[in-house]
């Protein structure tokens, strides 16, 4: 995870405090149980892009003998299997 939690608190609680600050969100539950609900949605995102990198790392591993042979841009190859894998399962990056 390339963010430690308390930057995402950092992060959520911003975002959350510009939304109540223009009047754009109606608590229904209290404002710490909502800010807590965003830090566990934020990290399980992030773990979720975790998961999905070392799942691609492991298939392009398979295919290191091509990528080196055919002298393929190896981040180029990352970003098109996630991006690939992604839009298959439905996970936003």
């Amino acid at each position: 995870m390339r963010l430690t939690k308390e930057q995402v608190e950092k992060i959520t609680r911003t975002i959350l405090d510009k939304l109540k600050d223009k009047e754009l969100v109606e608590f229904k539950a209290s404002e710490a149980k909502v800010h807590e609900r965003m830090v566990e949605v934020f990290l399980t995102d992030l773990r979720a892009e975790d998961t999905l990198d070392r799942e691609v790392e492991e298939i392009l591993k398979g295919h290191s003998g091509e990528i080196d042979s055919q002298r393929l841009d190896y981040r180029k190859m990352f970003n098109i299997v996630k991006g690939k894998l992604a839009r298959e399962r439905g996970i936003i990056i």
